[in-house]
């Protein structure tokens, strides 16, 4: 049995510390242990990164799904004070509002958003998503909204409690970009109570329409001359147009708040001395967003794209039959090609899924149509969860949230994955290339592997930060400074869509610096793989952007380094991989280099050759040495309708009934 001790200066846990590090250091030091972490450890962490990846796609489709959280129903509770006001008479009726901040010094588009979301709480119609999004702890003034309830509140004779009101609608002006914000940094802000004419001479330039709304449950109206204090809840209707006269986005919130109230009877004034935030209470936030068949085809399409890639990707794991350009011939065959390939009963691990989802033009393109059509309601929902859940201590609850807002912008990983084949799809478009390989714009826009298409989306995660900083020198015009009406406010220049052009541009240099030092890094590998023609057809000749296929390199003399041992059964799934998920350029075969993958392996007799290892981040690591014969050397090859064809050292193209001998032999081909 065991007795603890306090160890009052630290030495005992310093002891544990130390005996644990020369644990960890003689595990390491043991050549099996070592072995095992060189030849798994890549491997193992490319599982890891790839189940975070589904992860990141399956809590994405199911908790982001706007269809199933309005289906729930549990964002209605929200609407609980203003189930039976379905008019501005009835919310004046039901609702004390304070002077100042009532529906009669609301401007005309704040009334405007105000009817709005009465009459969307009370259609029950299906124009509208009624959003839950997660509650968020309050922990002190950060995320204290509860000031603008401090007013004076005029009350009827007799009354003994009161639902208090208070409404404030206003315009929000925006001066400078996120890049020239960080550039040029930030001006001064301008004076207080500055009107529009100021505020657009200082560069300011109206970005968004708002109408807040706050009413309370019955507040107590105490004794003449006392003081009381109590915690009253608060439901907050936050009205939100990206241009004058849109329909506004409606943020919901539930809050509890600690009052202080006096009464004065002579005036029939009740004032709210002080209104703060009860610390650790939870705050409940909701979203009303418009449906529309562009949210729900988003939703639709996005469906799709997961079963198809599912399936696409179950069927990757057996080997696909080798098709001769002649059996698909009409477009019928080539779509059933695609969809049910004929299959051998033989397995492999060739392609693994993220590899599917973000190398597969179907895949990519139909999840970028997604993404695009549901971007304005993604941005708007996400970007509210981050304002709240940036100030919130960190709990499950809020790295669930995290997790949820990092899902909805690993989205953008596909906008990126589109972007370069885009580029080598224009690319090859105005080039005059006749063969491949010779186009370096081509060239460049590729991913040695999927670890770097990951490293090009790490970005994404601060996208949310960017947008904000591109809108910190924000000042707001209210109607007691000026009137409203009359002030026009451009879509394009709202504060959702102003800060896009920067973030696209970052984001483009974002991906050429990936680009770039994938290319650095990985120079000998991309050196060998652009000089097979395997590695061409991924490289210059087709619209797939990642070319690592597990490649293993020998060194067989003459061709240094650059031929690769490639399993038929691989080879024919990657033949029906091209074919049907890519889009293949058909640039013939440089004649030179056929001539020299003829000479080269006719000259030399069997021998034994050994891989050699991809000095990079995924290392692919032989199980065995092979011995290859000079007449089992091949070529792969496209014709000007972009059919690949595989051709021996002698210029005879392989015929399908030959793979098939292959296949059921579990043969290996040499692929210069």
């Amino acid at each position: 049995m065991f007795t603890l001790t306090q160890d009052s200066d630290g030495q005992l846990g310093k002891t544990v510390w130390a005996m644990s590090w020369r644990v960890y250091l003689q595990a390491f030091r043991n050549p099996s242990v070592g072995y095992v972490v060189v030849t798994h450890g890549p491997s193992t962490l490319k599982t890891i990164v790839s189940a975070i990846c589904v992860m990141l796609v399956l809590v994405d489709v199911t908790s982001n799904n706007w269809e199933l959280n309005d289906l729930i129903g549990n964002a209605r509770t929200l609407f609980t004070p203003v189930l039976n006001v379905a008019s501005q008479q009835d919310l004046t009726d039901t609702f004390t509002f304070a002077e100042g901040y009532s529906l009669s010094t609301t401007s005309n588009v704040g009334l405007f958003m105000l009817n709005y979301t009465l009459q969307k709480i009370h259609a029950h119609d299906a124009s509208m998503y009624v959003l839950t999004a997660d509650t968020f702890l309050i922990n002190g003034g950060t995320n204290d909204i509860y000031g603008l309830l401090k007013q004076s509140y005029l009350v009827k004779a007799n009354t003994t409690s009161v639902s208090l009101g208070v409404i404030e609608d206003g315009i929000q002006y925006i001066r400078g970009q996120a890049i020239s914000n960080f550039f040029l940094g930030i001006a001064p802000p301008p004076p207080f109570g500055s009107d529009h004419d100021t505020l657009t001479s200082l560069g300011y330039i109206p970005s968004r329409m708002d109408a807040d709304v706050r009413l309370t449950t019955p507040v107590a109206i105490p004794l003449q001359g006392t003081s009381t204090r109590a915690n009253v809840s608060m439901y907050r209707y936050y009205s939100r147009a990206l241009c004058t006269g849109c329909d506004p986005i409606v943020e919901l919130g539930l809050d509890v708040c600690s009052v202080t109230t006096s009464f004065n009877a002579s005036s029939r004034k009740l004032v709210i001395e002080s209104s703060q935030a009860v610390v650790g209470h939870h705050r409940v936030l909701g979203m009303m967003l418009e449906r529309s068949g562009v949210t729900t085809g988003s939703l639709v399409v996005r469906g799709l794209c997961v079963l198809f890639v599912l399936a696409s990707f179950t069927t990757s794991q057996k080997t696909v039959r080798w098709m001769d350009s002649v059996a698909l011939t009409s477009w019928y065959k080539k779509l059933l090609h695609m969809i049910a390939p004929s299959l051998h009963r033989y397995q492999h691990r060739l392609l693994n899924l993220p590899y599917f989802c973000f190398n597969s033009d179907i895949f990519v393109v139909g999840y970028v149509t997604a993404v695009l059509l549901d971007e304005k309601a993604c941005t708007l929902y996400s970007r509210a969860l981050f304002r709240w859940n940036r100030d919130t201590p960190s709990s499950w609850t809020s790295w669930y949230v995290y997790l949820r807002i990092l899902s909805m912008n690993f989205r953008w990983v596909w906008l990126n994955c589109f972007l370069v084949k885009i580029i080598k799809l224009m690319a090859n478009f105005v080039s005059a290339t006749r063969y491949t390989s010779r186009n370096f714009v081509v060239g460049y826009f590729n991913f040695s592997s999927v670890t770097y298409v990951y490293v090009a989306g790490l970005a994404l995660v601060y996208r949310h930060n960017f947008l904000d900083f591109g809108n910190s020198d924000m000042v707001a015009l209210t109607p007691d400074m000026q009137h409203l009406d009359g002030i026009s406010i451009d879509f394009f220049d709202s504060t959702l869509m102003r800060g896009y052009p920067g973030l696209v541009l970052v984001m483009f240099l974002n991906l050429m610096g990936v680009l770039s030092i994938d290319l650095a890094v990985n120079f000998k590998w991309w050196r060998k793989v652009s000089n097979n023609s395997l590695g061409r057809q991924h490289i210059y000749n087709s619209t797939s952007i990642i070319t690592d296929m597990g490649y293993v390199f020998v060194d067989w003399p003459d061709f240094k380094g650059q031929a690769v041992v490639v399993p038929v059964r691989s080879l024919c799934t990657m033949q029906w991989f091209l074919t049907c998920h890519t889009l293949r350029f058909g640039l013939p075969e440089d004649p030179a280099n056929i001539r020299g993958m003829a000479s080269k392996a006719g000259s030399r007799p069997s021998q034994a050759v050994s891989p050699s290892k991809r000095n990079s981040a995924q290392v692919t690591v032989a199980r065995r040495q092979s011995t290859v014969a000079a007449d089992d050397f091949f070529m792969l090859a496209q014709d000007q309708d972009g059919y690949l064809h595989l051709f021996n050292a002698r210029k005879t193209e392989i015929q399908a009934l030959s793979m098939e001998v292959k296949v059921q032999a579990d043969a290996r081909y040499m692929v210069a």
